[in-house]
């Protein structure tokens, strides 16, 4: 398992912004469930306290995609899948760079509001069933997907990873910290995180589940 970072160049909000944030947190109910359900509170609405407060495409994942073809040696006759990929902003990098382009969000709101560039090539469902066929993808990635998994889902979700690649060319981005004060901020900035932990406790399960690729590990707090 090779530790590399891609998103390095990408523009990320401070924790200490973060943690002012969550100082002053105080949703609805209904508001809440919403936001648990990955729609427009956890995505664009600026007044809702946590989370992106508004996710639109600037231009920011452009040089990251760039890094990742480079260094996957990605041409024309590649497919790539993004595993959790939102609006569609780093697959449409991909996109019009000439790279054939799949991704998968379970949020409706994401894919109902994505790219439109991409839009045909992102389907409304869950990473642990994906919809193609086995060795499938020429480079699979998931950014800060995998920790909103529950310890189940992600055996479920590695091996569908493993089963649609070619090789293992698959990398992942994951939010850490590495002190329980951090893990209690990342589960009060989002509360859709279902597994928290450290970089140590990562690695000792992607190895057990025989992982081989790529990852990242993004300390949030």
């Amino acid at each position: 398992m090779i530790e590399i970072d891609f998103f390095s160049f990408s523009k990320s909000r401070r924790a200490s912004e973060r943690e002012t944030l969550i100082e002053e947190f105080s949703p609805t109910p209904e508001q809440r469930a919403d936001f648990q359900n990955y729609g427009f509170n956890y995505w664009d609405n600026p007044e809702y306290g946590v989370g992106y407060g508004g996710y639109s495409y600037d231009g920011r994942y452009g040089v990251c995609a760039e890094k990742m073809i480079s260094h996957y040696r990605l041409n024309s006759s590649s497919r790539v899948l993004e595993i959790g990929c939102a609006k569609g902003f780093i697959l449409y990098e991909f996109h019009k760079r000439g790279i054939q382009v799949n991704g998968i969000d379970l949020s409706s709101y994401a894919v109902e509001n994505s790219m439109e560039e991409v839009k045909e090539f992102i389907v409304n469902g869950s990473c642990e069933q994906l919809p193609w066929p086995d060795n499938t993808f020429d480079f699979v990635y998931s950014k800060e997907t995998l920790p909103h998994l529950s310890e189940n889902q992600l055996r479920a979700t590695l091996h569908e990873i493993k089963r649609v690649s070619k090789t293992d060319n698959i990398f992942f981005e994951i939010q850490v910290s590495e002190d329980k004060r951090g893990q209690d901020l990342i589960k009060s900035w989002d509360e859709t995180h279902l597994t928290i932990h450290d970089t140590n406790w990562w690695r000792n399960f992607l190895s057990d589940l025989d992982y081989k690729g790529q990852v990242n590990f993004k300390i949030l707090f």
